[in-house]
């Protein structure tokens, strides 16, 4: 009853809108229509003598073919069946962000831009501080597969990607094609929740050399170059970027170490805590990007260097002397061939190497700690580390694959794909180095080398065996079905197999409705699975995980209510079992907290979307989202709100200058279970970005000030920050940026 009551509510609400932009884009362009009917009725009445009552009825028919009936023909996609579909025909949930979109936005990275996209939200977390997405009631990376023009960056460590590829450039990227849903009846693992492909520029599109250059706040700059050029049959095209910020500095007025510092002060050990202090969010990233293109060839590679700072810390203490250090970097070399117009050859083969080396103060120095050296649940001992606990590991973790995909239509509207795959990952130079000794926790006078003798994290591999099938068929010129299976079958825990059915049917000119079922897994990581718990660490690996399931259903609706209103209301229900969590136990009076698929979820929701194109370069965009989470319990899901929305305004009043306002507003957001503090309350973030193009030849100047109204919000902390992890005020940035 609960959403029935907020649907109906929120129905009528967001009818009455439509009808208030329906009834406003009509008026604006009565004058242009009436002008286009009268020409129209003009050229009829002089070509009158020409035409036969046969070329008539010939044009009625044409008139009302699939491209009339399907709206939104100029609109295609890959990302929901591997090959070319109306956005409307897609047996997905699809959102398309184009690079005209992104500039207008004035955000910088490929993270920030996620905010605008129904049932997504962007959250810090404390530890190392990563970004993650919150998407359709969960938060985490790991249950959204995201892809650089096809190629998979999630990592196999933890399974995000995010880690490399929040801070990715927007100069380059052409487009961003995102489903709202499972895809791993086409895709695989970590397509769970949504499935992302980011569409960088090709030759063509860039042609020439464009150069940007920017400042902002925290002593941010970003420096960036892309390239294009296309000589008979080679292309040749990339970017350089290069980005340096301070980052944000917020304060965080007490940690885990003043908890630590309250309980020992009463026996004389001095506080070491270094709160109240400020966040260490500094970062510095270089990324270069190539592709080439030679008739039905290509090659692509790209590389990531990223530096940043830990946020808080691993162990949520503040401290002064962490750097986590990700390099990540990939090859790949395919061919795509379309014989007789219709078998089409898309082989490939791909490398990826992701380095990990993070180096960490946990504690901050002068901190003490206590161990229960006798096991008897009492501690009798206190060690006190003069230069802080310091840790560093390291790991590298390869990935070798090739796939090949074929497309074949069968008969006209009918087309088959089928494809196989196989990855085999390594994970190995596993290195761990700490000057505190694993065994006793008593400190060291040295960093010292506990690779072989007590590793966090064991070697580890994988090979991954996939097929998949799909047939998308146009039933009727106003009927399409899909439908798909895929099996993948992994060496460390078995075989899952994921189907998909997919029904769009366009009831009546302009507007279609899809019926949609899906199902997905999330394979188990390797830090979930090869954890290693030696006698003082509380984290244990399991190797007998299973992977995580989704079963979802979707009903969608889309109707073009004219050539400038355009609206979509979506309906999902999430399954989800086998959730893999921390769960804890105790071992001799010591807590262990180890990996278990424990607990399932239901996530049911409602996603609305409206854009009115004015004129050209002038539209209005918002979005809603209301979701309904629940564990097997029947609580709220962490972190994440029952609402949030988008609205903006884009106004290009005179071809030199463009005006973009936009809003994110989010809802309450919900603790985890055993938190006591009252939920997180709503925040709106109103940002504020400005063009100025064309006035002196090809260049363009920016101005973005991002959180406009100065609001005051926090990002989900644990319990050891009290007052939550801090989010940046009302910053700014500047750039200029020229074509040649």
């Amino acid at each position: 009853m609960k959403i029935l009551k907020s649907i109906s509510f929120l129905s009528i609400g967001f009818s009455l809108i439509l009808f208030s932009l329906t009834t406003f884009a009509e008026d604006t362009g009565t004058s242009s229509a009436s002008t286009k009917e009268t020409t129209h009725q003009t050229d009829t009445s002089s070509n009158n003598t020409e035409k036969t009552t046969s070329d008539v009825n010939a044009a009625v028919i044409k008139g009302i073919s699939t491209e009339a009936v399907w709206f939104g023909v100029d609109e295609e996609v890959t990302i929901a069946t591997r090959h070319e579909t109306q956005i409307s025909k897609a047996p997905s949930i699809v959102t398309v962000i184009t690079d005209e979109e992104i500039k207008n936005l004035g955000y910088r990275t490929f993270a920030e831009i996620l905010r605008t996209v129904p049932g997504f939200e962007i959250l810090k977390t404390g530890a190392l501080g990563d970004t993650i997405p919150a998407v359709r009631g969960f938060a985490g990376d790991n249950k959204v597969r995201v892809m650089l023009n096809g190629h998979l960056v999630n990592n196999p460590l933890r399974g995000g990607a995010f880690v490399n590829f929040d801070d990715f450039p927007v100069e380059g990227i052409k487009r961003i094609e995102i489903i709202r849903g499972p895809g791993s009846a086409i895709y695989g693992e970590n397509a769970f929740l949504g499935v992302i492909n980011i569409i960088t520029k090709d030759a063509k599109d860039i042609n020439g050399v464009r150069v940007s250059s920017g400042y902002g706040s925290f002593d941010t700059y970003d420096e960036n170059i892309i390239f294009g050029e296309t000589h008979r049959e080679v292309g040749v095209s990339g970017m350089a970027h290069y980005r340096q910020t301070d980052g944000f500095d917020g304060v965080v007025e007490s940690d885990s170490q003043t908890i630590v510092d309250n309980s020992l002060s009463s026996l004389g050990y001095s506080k070491a805590s270094q709160a109240p202090g400020k966040v260490h969010d500094g970062r510095q990233e270089f990324d270069l990007n190539l592709k080439g293109t030679y008739k039905d060839f290509y090659i692509e590679g790209l590389y990531i260097n990223k530096n940043a700072g830990p946020f808080i810390g691993p162990q949520y203490a503040l401290n002064n002397e962490s750097d986590v250090e990700n390099n990540y970097v990939f090859g790949e070399a395919g061919y795509k061939k379309t014989f007789e117009e219709r078998f089409t050859l898309k082989p490939r083969i791909y490398y990826d190497q992701f380095d990990r080396n993070i180096y960490a103060e946990s504690l901050p120095e002068g901190a003490t700690v206590s161990s229960d050296t006798d096991g008897d649940g009492v501690a009798d001992t206190y060690y006190t580390y003069p230069d802080g606990h310091i840790v560093n590991s390291k790991l590298i973790e390869r990935v070798l694959g090739t796939e090949i995909p074929f497309d074949y239509e069968l008969f006209d509207g009918n087309t088959l794909t089928l494809g196989l795959e196989y990855r085999y990952i390594k994970q190995t130079n596993v290195h761990f180095l700490s000057n505190v000794s694993p065994l006793t926790l008593e400190p060291l006078d040295s960093i010292q080398d506990f690779s072989d003798s007590y590793p966090q994290i064991g070697k580890a591999a994988r090979n991954i065996w996939s097929v998949y099938l799909q047939d998308t068929w146009d039933i009727t010129d106003t009927l399409n079905l899909t439908l798909g299976v895929r099996h993948d079958q992994y060496s460390d825990f078995g075989g899952t197999t994921n189907p998909r059915s997919g029904l769009t049917w366009a009831f009546m000119k302009n507007a279609s409705l899809k019926f949609l079922y899906g199902e997905a897994f999330r394979a188990p990581s390797f830090a979930e699975m090869h954890a290693i718990y030696q006698r003082n660490s509380i984290l244990r690996g399991n190797e007998d995980l299973d992977p995580e399931t989704v079963r979802s259903y979707e009903t969608g609706l889309s109707y073009q209510f004219n050539k400038y209103v355009t609206s979509s209301v979506n309906y999902f229900f999430n399954d989800i079992k086998d959730l893999i969590v921390l769960r804890s136990t105790f071992e001799d009076t010591k807590r262990i907290l180890s990996y278990e698929n424990f607990g399932d979820a239901h996530v049911q929701g409602v996603e609305m979307e409206t854009k009115v194109d004015i004129t050209k370069g002038n539209y209005v965009f918002m979005n809603y989202t209301f979701q309904n989470t629940e564990d097997d319990d029947g609580d709220d899901l962490p972190f994440v709100s029952n609402h949030k929305g988008n609205f903006g305004v884009n106004v290009h009043y005179w071809k030199y200058i463009n005006t973009n306002l936009n809003t994110f507003v989010s809802g309450k957001r919900f603790r985890e279970e055993g938190d006591t503090r009252g939920n997180l309350p709503a925040y709106a973030l109103l940002n504020l970005s400005v063009i100025g193009k064309e006035f002196f030849k090809t260049m363009e100047v920016q101005g973005t000030v991002y959180n406009l109204l100065d609001k005051d919000y926090s990002d989900p902390g644990p319990t050891s920050i009290p007052e939550d992890l801090p989010r940046p005020g009302r910053t700014f940035f500047v750039g200029l940026s020229y074509q040649f």
